[in-house]
């Protein structure tokens, strides 16, 4: 479950446009193992209150319903999908972050002053950290390809306000390169993210539909306090 987690609050860092939109980005992390020397892709399609995210494993995906206020987490090799509301994920992000669970221990996110060309786009780095060993660094674009970039910030602005990347979500902006540390069970999870492509080409509704021939399958239980 953690890989899921993982790839949720990393796509709504990014945050989806009203338009159709493609992201592509790179993403090493210590909670999706990958062979030596080799990280992965993380393509994000977005149309409207829609986005999926896949994973270039092809193992798994999600799909992010804002109207209907659910997600669908797809397991391809078993061919299932597990329904759950958005409420649900936001109680496992607080859960996966429980020295912020009370309110006390949020990273307060800041400009570093430091100006860095990536990929194209002119980034003011940012950083942050918390008592509770989550470290935040990342480097932000104010490119006219984000203006449209507001219903899924809004949401993981609410999603995350509880954890320590509220101050992250609520910046408005494009995310083009992260680095973060957090602790989960007292074991380190380490993430990098880095903007590779953006593309506005029409993406087809049926993108955002669960296979008609995968089985539900029961969401997980909450740990308990």
């Amino acid at each position: 479950m953690k890989i899921l987690i993982v790839g949720f609050w990393l796509a709504l860092w990014v945050s989806v446009a009203l338009a159709d939109l493609t992201v592509v980005h790179t993403l090493e992390t210590s909670a999706m193992p990958t062979e030596s020397g080799k990280g992965s892709t993380m393509t994000m399609k977005m149309k409207g209150q829609k986005a999926r995210i896949d994973f270039s494993d092809k193992l798994i995906s999600s799909i992010v319903d804002l109207k209907s206020k659910k997600l669908f987490f797809l397991d391809h090799k078993q061919k299932q999908v597990m329904v759950m509301p958005l409420e649900f994920m936001q109680s496992m992000l607080a859960l996966s972050a429980p020295e912020t669970a009370t309110g006390q221990d949020k990273s307060v996110i800041q400009k570093t002053g430091k100006v860095q060309a990536i990929n194209g786009y002119t980034c003011e780095e940012y950083a942050g950290s918390s008592g509770g060993g989550t470290t935040i660094r990342c480097w932000i674009a104010n490119a006219s390809d984000a203006s449209e970039m507001e219903p899924f910030r809004v949401y993981a602005q609410d999603a995350f306000k509880a954890t320590s990347f509220g101050g992250l979500a609520a910046m408005k902006g494009l995310i083009v390169r992260s680095e973060s540390t957090v602790l989960t069970k007292d074991k380190p999870v380490t993430s990098r993210t880095e903007l590779q492509s953006l593309s506005k080409a029409p993406i087809s509704d049926a993108v955002f539909s669960p296979p008609a021939d995968y089985t539900v399958m029961g969401m997980p239980a909450l740990p308990m306090p």
